[in-house]
């Protein structure tokens, strides 16, 4: 088995490394293709006939690395068709600074590299864990214990690789992935999106109403019960 693995927050972000610490455990092959740079709320986006530069970078805990100055998706078609990594079984995305959780997820590049990996016929898995510190400042968040939570929700899924195509997993600091839960995607916004016209951006805030919540969402899995949650999707 050969692993892509991805993410939106970049080549150089902890979440990364501890996917690739994870992956390395399970003792398979990987190739690190991942943006230069952070690319948050990108979805499913790259452009066509944009240059985008790429380079060899420095080994991600021991797995070879490619940057690529575009989105986790463009990252994507640059892995399975540049010819420059071997063909892939399996593609990983993240670990994502912040949960993606809700309506919204398609908004997240980390679930849409594994989106763009899926319709090319490649099976994916999006982790994202809880916010644990300053948005801006993940380098100083606790990651000691997500490669073992990744490894942990890792393994299950590959031991059961029939049922589900792509999942999205988002790690609950409280049970580290020891008690995860099986959801499906709420219908009900997790972030409140708001235009700040005096800055010229979109800011995000966790913001959902109970009263839209089912009890098999993964919000309510994630926020409310503070559990693991595992959203499997199966190929139409």
């Amino acid at each position: 088995m050969h692993l892509l693995i991805t993410n939106d927050d970049g080549y150089r972000a902890p979440g990364l490394r501890a996917l690739a610490e994870s992956a390395r455990a399970l003792g398979v092959d990987a190739t690190v293709v991942a943006p230069s740079a952070p690319m948050s709320g990108a979805g499913q986006s790259r452009r066509s006939g944009v240059a985008a530069d790429w380079a060899w970078a420095e080994p991600v805990a021991g797995i070879p690395t490619i940057q690529v100055n575009s989105t986790p998706a463009a990252c994507v078609v640059f892995a399975l068709t540049s010819g420059l990594v071997a063909p892939v079984d399996l593609c990983l995305s993240g670990v994502n600074a912040g949960e993606n959780l809700g309506a919204t997820l398609n908004v997240s590049g980390t679930y849409g590299a594994v989106r763009e990996a899926a319709a090319r016929g490649v099976p994916g898995i999006a982790f994202s864990r809880e916010f644990g510190g300053p948005w801006a400042e993940p380098e100083g968040w606790d990651w000691t214990w997500v490669p073992d939570a990744t490894s942990r929700i890792l393994a299950t899924l590959l031991a059961a690789r029939t049922g589900w195509f792509t999942a999205n997993v988002n790690l609950s600091g409280t049970d580290r992935g020891a008690d995860p839960a099986y959801t499906r995607i709420s219908r009900a916004l997790y972030y409140t999106d708001t235009y700040d016209l005096a800055r010229g951006i979109i800011r995000s805030s966790i913001g959902y109403r109970l009263e839209d919540l089912a009890p098999d969402d993964d919000i309510t899995a994630f926020a409310e019960h503070k559990r693991t949650s595992i959203t499997l999707v199966r190929r139409d």
